[in-house]
């Protein structure tokens, strides 16, 4: 479907409610020229945040020894 930016204007609720409803798309044209294309976001799970890095990440050694002997009891 094509519409000028004026008739966009008058009727822009509607054309967002067909859009998301009928997943087709809407073309605004501004002088006769396509300006924009109004289409339905596709619903996707966002990744998790939590566990993003699971197994990126390698130790080579131990990360609190500072490799000198203790002596608690001195």
């Amino acid at each position: 479907m094509q519409v000028t930016v004026t008739q966009f204007k008058a009727k822009c609720l509607g054309l967002i409610e067909k859009v998301q409803r009928e997943k087709c798309s809407v073309v605004v044209s501004r002088h006769g020229r396509p300006a924009v294309e109004l289409v339905a976001v596709e619903k996707t799970p966002a990744p998790s945040l939590f566990g993003r890095a699971a197994g990126t990440v390698t130790l080579l050694d131990d990360a609190l020894s500072t490799g000198e002997s203790w002596h608690a009891d001195a």
